[in-house]
């Protein structure tokens, strides 16, 4: 347990918390424990899959994309050992600070579903995305989006090919 909390950045006694179920990770710790364990985000958070059958999650998973409490992404299809595909729905508040660059193996699919976001992409310029709008760009490249405009915005993202990279 201590090797993987070094690994993964985060404290012994917090992720000891975590595996009690007294402590409730973000999805960047999440993040950072799946790359330390060399699994999928979503081996972390979903039912084990069932072999040969359909996997359907019918409530999505509510978590924290970073420590700030408003700062909210829903998962609907976490990843597996069977399926390399999550879907995530980003929610972004009107003036809160940027959040981190994420950068894995596959590529995203980003679909706007209210409000708009810049699709920001280290090194390129930014795309403005609004609702209904869509862009396809490779998870190496480290990436984010950001609320533009004074309403919160929502997008869907499906994620192939998970593996994060730092």
């Amino acid at each position: 347990m201590v090797e993987l909390a070094a690994k993964a950045g985060v404290s012994q006694p917090f992720l000891s918390q975590i595996e009690r179920g007294l402590a409730a990770p973000s999805l960047t710790t999440i993040l950072s424990l799946a790359e330390a364990l060399g699994v999928q985000p979503g081996q972390l958070l979903g039912p084990p899959a069932r072999d040969g059958s359909v996997e359907h999650e019918s409530t999505p998973k509510v978590m924290q994309a970073h420590e700030r409490a408003s700062d909210t992404v829903l998962i609907h299809t976490p990843g597996s050992d069977v399926s390399r595909l999550e879907a995530y729905e980003h929610v972004f508040n009107p003036g809160e600070p940027p959040r981190e660059w994420f950068q894995h193996e596959g590529e995203d699919f980003v679909y706007v579903l209210e409000g708009t976001v810049e699709l920001q992409l280290l090194g390129e310029k930014a795309v403005p995305l609004g609702t209904g709008r869509s862009a396809v760009y490779p998870g190496r490249v480290p990436h984010r989006c950001v609320v533009v405009g004074p309403t919160r915005a929502r997008t869907l993202v499906v994620v192939s090919g998970h593996e994060v990279i730092h």
